[in-house]
C-alpha cells in the first residue's frame, strides 16, 4: 500500500516537475524573444547614431584637411621665395670670394717667380765663378780689423774638404738617427712592458672576480639542489610520481696537483663551463619536476577527495544495511548518506564535466559528474541543482543544495563514487 502511494506521489511530483519545466521553458522563450527584440531596437538606434557621428566626423575631417592643405601651400610658397633669395645671395658671395682668392694667388705667383729668378741668377753667378777659377783666396778679418790673414786654396782641395764635411755630416746624421731609433724603441718597450704589467694585473683581478662569481654561483646551485631534493622528498611522501634526475657525471668536478698546459684563465673558463652545464641540467630537472607537480595537482583536482557538504555526518554507510523504509529486510547501499540541514550547499568533490543533472527516479534531483582517471561521482536527493549537463565544474564548486527528494526519509545528501564502472566506498577517498 505504502509502496503504491510512494509511486503515485513520485508520478505526481514528476508530472508537476515536468509542468513546471514546461512553464519555465515557455517563460524563457518569451523572455528571450523580448530581449532579442529590445536588442534589435537598441542595435538599430546605435547604428543610426554611429552613422550620424561618422558623417559629422567625416565633415570635420575634410574641413581640417582643407585648412591644413592651405597652410602647407602658404608655407611652401614662403620657403620657395626664401630659398630663391638665399641662392642668389650665395651665388654673389661665392663670386666675390673667388675673385678675391684669384687676386691673392696671382700676387703670390708673381712674388714667387721674382724670388726664383733672383736665386737662379745668384746660383749661375756662383757656378760661373767656380768654373772659371782653379784657386780661391779666403780672407780672415778679426773684429778689431788688425792682423788680417789670407790663404790660397786649390779648387781640388776645396772639393775634398767639402766632401769630407758632407760625409761627416751624413755620418753624424746617421748616428743620431740610429741612436734616436734605439731610444724610441727602448721607450716603446718600456711602455709595452708597463702596459703588459697593467693588463696582467687587470687580468688577475678579473680572474679573482670570476672565481668569486663562480664560487657564489656554485653555492647557489648547491642550495637550489638541496631545495629540489626537499621538494622531491615532500612529493614522494604525498605519493606523486617523480621524473628521474639528470646525470651528475656530465658536470662533475675533476682536478689534480699539476697544472699542465692550462692557465688560471682556462681553469676559470672550465669552471664556468661546468657551472653552465649544471645550470642547464638543473633547469631541465626543475622543468620536469614542475611538469610532475602540475600532473599531481591535476590528479588531485580530478580525484574525488573533498567532502561534498560543509558539515554533517554519515547517517548510512557504504555497503549492506537495513531497509530504511519500514526496517524489514536488507538492501545494498552504493554510496554514503550525509545527514545535514535542508538547503545546505552541495560541492563537487572533484573537477569534471556534468554528465547528468535533473530528476532521476528514486534519487530525486540528481547530478552525475565525470572526472579523469576513471572516476565518477553522483549526488542525490537534492532540493535543486545549479549545474547543467555538459558544464565543467571545478573542485569545491557549488552544484546544488541538500534536500529530501526521491526515496528519502529526511534532508540528506546521497553521495556515490564510481571508479571504472564499479562503486567504491567514498569514505576511503575523503
Amino acid at each position: 500500500m505504502s509502496q503504491n502511494f510512494l509511486e503515485r506521489c513520485n508520478e505526481k511530483m514528476q508530472s508537476l516537475y515536468d509542468c513546471c519545466g514546461k512553464k519555465v521553458n515557455e517563460l524563457y522563450a518569451k523572455l528571450a524573444e523580448d530581449v532579442q527584440s529590445l536588442y534589435n531596437h537598441c542595435k538599430a538606434q546605435a547604428s543610426e547614431l554611429v552613422a550620424k557621428l561618422l558623417e559629422k566626423v567625416q565633415l570635420l575631417y575634410n574641413d581640417c584637411l582643407e585648412k591644413i592643405a592651405a597652410v602647407i601651400a602658404q608655407v611652401k610658397a614662403v620657403i620657395a621665395v626664401a630659398a630663391a633669395v638665399a641662392k642668389i645671395q650665395l651665388t654673389m658671395l661665392e663670386r666675390r670670394v673667388r675673385l678675391h682668392v684669384m687676386s691673392i694667388v696671382n700676387k703670390l705667383q708673381a712674388k714667387r717667380q721674382e724670388i726664383v729668378g733672383r736665386m737662379k741668377a745668384r746660383y749661375h753667378a756662383l757656378l760661373s765663378i767656380w768654373r772659371r777659377n782653379q784657386h780661391f783666396t779666403f780672407w780672415f778679418i778679426p773684429a778689431d780689423g788688425q792682423n788680417i790673414a789670407k790663404t790660397h786654396v786649390k779648387k781640388t782641395h776645396l772639393k775634398y774638404a767639402m766632401t769630407a764635411v758632407a760625409s761627416f755630416l751624413v755620418f753624424v746624421s746617421c748616428t743620431i738617427g740610429v741612436l734616436a731609433h734605439f731610444a724610441v724603441q727602448n721607450e716603446q718597450q718600456k711602455q709595452e712592458l708597463a702596459a703588459y704589467k697593467q693588463t696582467k694585473s687587470e687580468q688577475e683581478q678579473t680572474i679573482r672576480q670570476l672565481r668569486l662569481m663562480a664560487e657564489t654561483n656554485q653555492k647557489k646551485l648547491a642550495a637550489l639542489s638541496k631545495l629540489e631534493d626537499q621538494v622531491r622528498s615532500q612529493m614522494e611522501k604525498s605519493g606523486a610520481q617523480l621524473p628521474p634526475k639528470s646525470n651528475a657525471s656530465d658536470y662533475a668536478g675533476q682536478g689534480g696537483p699539476v697544472l699542465g698546459s692550462a692557465n688560471p684563465a682556462n681553469i676559470v673558463l672550465e669552471q664556468e663551463k661546468n657551472i653552465g652545464l649544471e645550470a642547464d641540467a638543473k633547469k631541465v630537472d626543475l622543468e620536469n619536476l614542475l611538469s610532475a607537480i602540475e600532473a599531481e595537482n591535476y590528479r588531485r583536482e580530478v580525484t574525488p577527495s573533498q567532502w561534498p557538504t560543509s558539515g554533517g555526518y554519515i547517517s548510512s554507510s557504504f555497503g549492506g544495511r537495513a531497509n530504511p523504509f519500514g526496517g524489514y529486510g536488507r538492501d545494498w547501499h552504493p554510496g554514503i548518506d550525509i545527514a545535514t540541514d535542508y538547503g545546505e550547499p552541495v560541492y563537487a568533490s572533484a573537477a569534471g564535466y556534468v554528465q547528468q543533472a535533473g530528476w532521476y527516479g528514486g534519487y530525486g534531483i540528481y547530478a552525475r559528474i565525470n572526472h579523469d582517471y576513471g572516476y565518477q561521482t553522483a549526488y542525490g536527493h537534492m532540493s535543486r541543482v545549479v549545474c547543467s549537463a555538459g558544464q565543467y565544474v571545478k573542485k569545491g564548486e557549488i552544484i546544488g543544495y541538500v534536500g529530501s527528494t526521491g526515496y528519502s526519509t529526511g534532508p540528506h545528501l546521497h553521495f556515490e563514487v564510481i571508479h571504472y564502472g564499479e562503486q567504491v566506498d567514498p569514505s576511503s577517498l575523503m
